[in-house]
């Protein structure tokens, strides 16, 4: 497939585990984890029985305490993943959404990435990247030839986080299965304005921005082969087309973004997010789905600290009962509300969900 045929934007020149791949041990995933705003929420609560006392005399004292523990109980009882102050936050992100313009264009994969931008990048050595610019970052994909070493992928993607020479805002292994056919890819993000050096050495503009992804992807490839496992970085008409391939969905088609699923056309798709202590793996094709998909993304915080991330996407027939996510090692919840973003999330750009 070219680009012309994927049509996408035309071509310019230029839960994881520990770092050695363990699973964390499963806690109390109806409390767990406890976020800096639910300890605020509960510190708020706790000092305003004894405040409410004072202002108000004792008998205040009874209405503020059903408030605090109402407070308490909506901020710290997980149900399906979140709590209840957490699901109308969703919820009301998610009828703000519906107001989106982005939907008024029939490209499912336009709707999801609305200022996708395709560069085919050439080195000095004759080499060809296909670099995709989406946000604030490059993304360039790697593909991998056989069935590669998940564990050790993974840790290179985490390792090139780390790299100090170009300090990558984050790398993605995502693990696509269709028909019994299963593909793997590992996409790079750099981020000039997190690490603006790497590109100001490499020249000025986009075009040092795009050399200091290519050479990313090179070195990810290269720790790829030590590692024993084979791959080649796409070119720009390639990476079109794994972008169509992971996506799934029809051309052109009418897009709905619903509370259960995400619509393209005649392809339904929802998301999921392992529980705390979930072993990470693929998962395999499930009964009456057209296919499924597996993201790993190590994203940098603002603080600089490295993240994971998994999501686990199904897609089945529009119109018909969603098939059941039903892995005995891989406990899940559905992202309710949030599938648009999930989606993209297990596209292969390395963004965050």
């Amino acid at each position: 497939m070219t680009t012309a045929d994927a049509r996408l934007p035309g071509i310019a020149g230029g839960g994881p585990g520990r770092r050695d791949g363990r699973p964390r041990p499963a806690g109390r995933t109806w409390l767990r984890p406890v976020r800096f705003g639910q300890l605020a929420a509960w510190e708020v609560a706790a000092f305003a029985v004894p405040l409410a006392c004072r202002a108000y005399g004792p008998g205040a004292v009874l209405p503020a305490a059903l408030l605090a523990l109402f407070v308490v109980a909506a901020t710290s009882v997980r149900v399906a993943g979140r709590h209840l102050a957490g699901w109308a936050l969703t919820w009301i992100a998610y009828r703000l959404q519906a107001h989106d313009d982005r939907r008024r264009t029939t490209d499912p994969l336009l709707v999801l990435a609305p200022d996708l931008r395709l560069r085919q990048h050439s080195d000095r050595a004759g080499n060809r990247f296909g670099i995709a610019g989406i946000g604030d970052g490059w993304t360039a994909v790697v593909k991998l030839t056989g069935e590669p070493d998940l564990p050790a992928v993974t840790a290179i993607a985490r390792r090139a986080c780390e790299d100090l020479e170009i300090p990558l805002g984050s790398a993605q292994v995502l693990v696509r299965s269709r028909a019994g056919r299963r593909t793997c890819l590992l996409a790079v993000r750099y981020q000039p304005g997190y690490a603006p050096l790497a590109a100001f050495a490499r020249g000025q503009g986009e075009l040092g921005e795009l050399r200091a992804t290519a050479r990313a992807a090179l070195g990810v490839l290269g720790a790829l082969y030590d590692a024993g496992c084979g791959g080649t970085v796409l070119e720009a008409g390639e990476l079109a087309a794994e972008l169509r391939e992971t996506l799934g969905a029809p051309l052109t088609a009418e897009v709905t973004d619903g509370w259960r699923s995400w619509t393209a056309g005649t392809v339904s798709q929802a998301c999921f997010m392992p529980l705390p202590g979930a072993s990470v793996e693929p998962v395999a094709d499930l009964q009456g789905a057209l296919g499924t998909t597996v993201s790993y993304t190590v994203r940098r915080t603002r603080g600089g600290r490295l993240r994971d991330e998994v999501t686990i996407r199904v897609a089945w027939p529009a119109g018909t009962r969603r098939p059941q996510l039903r892995e005995p090692s891989l406990p899940a919840v559905p992202l309710y509300g949030r599938h648009e973003a999930a989606v993209r999330a297990t596209l292969p750009f390395a963004l965050p969900r």
